[in-house]
């Protein structure tokens, strides 16, 4: 592969480069700076925190097994929880139980949800961040890979006014999109987004609702109770005045009283790896956001309600997957393989948001799922092909779509960047290639550093 033929005007290096400063490249962040390697973040916007931050995505996901009597993912995840906590911007998952608002009122593995508001999660992220010592770089929008043999030697980025190298020894791509593994030539696959590729969601956020009323609408009956507004949604549908291919209002209760987040728009069809669908996809759900907030007049308890944000962009469920020296699978999930190379727990359940159609995904009522109470997440996954000093994590990983339906979960995230960042540590320190991890010292060291993998 030809490296970009720019001239390049300033080089950083490090001993790390991690491409991307969502939730992945946070959390990958800090764990490899506080394993010993200098560690340099690279961040295409102006705010870390991707999806969770700049597109208001959530709440976190289920952390606990399916009773909600152990806490399976912790480390710096829980860190960043507790620390919200205390400045008035979260609930820990500890609190929230089982079927409850913070969840929609799913009952499949919706238990134990984290509430948490977005500003302080910026605030969070930032602090450890630069507690860890790691050198925080925004703005840098990543164009290329420079090779040489079978490992990236950096990556070339433009900062808005000139083009810079980033030079490292070990890159862990957190893009999200697996751009860094396409362009090192990382054999990548992308469902078809016209029939398979799960649809994306642009978030936003209201205030002013009437807690008590929504709560008395929907305790009238089961079914309303587990699709919201459903019979309200059929009836407008029918009369033509509702476009949106969605069968419920998806709301979660955040953290202050009479404020929810809204996972109701949906954009289907559209590729998160073009512009042009890109730019589509956002006009397109702000006129869906515009469309509900005058739609929820007409809804109990959602009359008086206010629009507080909008996601900054658009909540993205699936996109590039790398072909990595293993690839998880549904069947994984459901039989809980053993893998001697362990370093995550996950629970939720496969769920996926159709490509096509009304229907909302596969988790929204079902008590029970095919995958196991709790099952592992290998560390191969992490490790592409054909690459020898490139390390993934979060939507990106080498799993099936049907896996990736159950792992692209937050707090999963979370635990694969950990362990993502401690074995890039581990790489620097031992001048190991990824795949030559000694994956017991690192298990060794995600337990040490309060994760569960056990």
């Amino acid at each position: 592969m030809e490296a970009y033929s720019g001239i390049i005007e300033a080089v950083k290096s490090a001993d790390v480069i991690v491409c991307g400063g969502g939730c992945a490249g946070v959390a990958a962040a800090i764990a490899c700076s506080r394993n010993g390697a200098k560690t340099i973040l690279i961040e295409k916007s102006s705010v870390v925190g991707g999806t969770a931050t700049n597109g208001l995505v959530g709440p976190f996901m289920t952390c606990f097994d399916p009773k909600g009597e152990k806490q399976i993912i912790k480390g710096i995840f829980d860190e960043m929880i507790v620390r919200m906590e205390e400045k008035g911007g979260a609930i820990h998952p500890s609190k929230t139980g089982q079927v409850s608002s913070y969840g929609c009122y799913i009952k499949l593995r919706h238990n134990n949800l984290t509430p948490f508001h977005p500003e302080a999660l910026k605030m969070v992220m930032m602090e450890m961040l630069l507690e860890a010592g790691v050198e925080i770089h925004l703005g840098i929008t990543i164009l290329d890979v420079k090779k040489e043999g079978d490992a990236i030697q950096s990556v070339v980025a433009f900062d808005g006014s000139r083009l810079v190298e980033f030079a490292g020894k070990i890159f862990i791509d957190c893009t999200g999109d697996a751009f860094v593994s396409l362009k090192a030539g990382v054999t990548c696959d992308m469902e078809d987004p016209q029939e398979g590729l799960q649809p994306m969601t642009l978030f936003f956020w209201i205030y002013n609702a009437d807690d008590q009323k929504i709560e008395a609408y929907l305790d009238q009956d089961e079914e309303n109770k587990y699709l919201p507004y459903h019979k309200l949604i059929e009836e407008a549908r029918e009369k033509g005045n509702f476009p949106i291919n969605r069968n419920k209002i998806g709301l979660y209760h955040m953290v202050n009283e009479g404020e929810w987040r809204l996972n109701t728009t949906r954009i289907q069809g559209l590729s998160p790896v073009d512009e042009d669908d890109m730019s589509h996809a956002y006009v397109e759900g702000l006129k869906q956001v515009e469309f509900l907030m005058e739609f929820f007049k007409t809804l109990p308890g959602l009359e008086n309600a206010r629009i507080a944000q909008s996601g900054a962009v658009v909540g993205i469920r699936e996109s590039r997957r790398i072909e990595g020296i293993y690839t998880l699978t549904e069947q994984d999930l459901i039989e809980n393989t053993k893998f001697d190379d362990v370093i995550a727990l996950c629970s939720y359940p496969v769920d996926l948001h159709p490509a096509k159609g009304t229907l909302t995904g596969t988790s929204y009522k079902k008590e029970k799922t095919n995958v196991a109470d709790v099952y592992e997440i290998p560390y191969r996954i992490l490790v592409p092909k054909n690459v020898s000093n490139l390390l993934t994590a979060g939507r990106c990983v080498s799993a099936t779509h049907e896996a990736l339906g159950a792992i692209r979960i937050m707090p999963s995230v979370f635990a694969m960047a950990q362990a993502a960042g401690t074995a890039a540590a581990l790489c620097v320190k031992n001048g190991t290639r990824p795949e030559q991890v000694d994956v017991k010292r690192l298990q060794d060291l995600l337990r040490e550093q309060n994760q569960c993998l056990d």
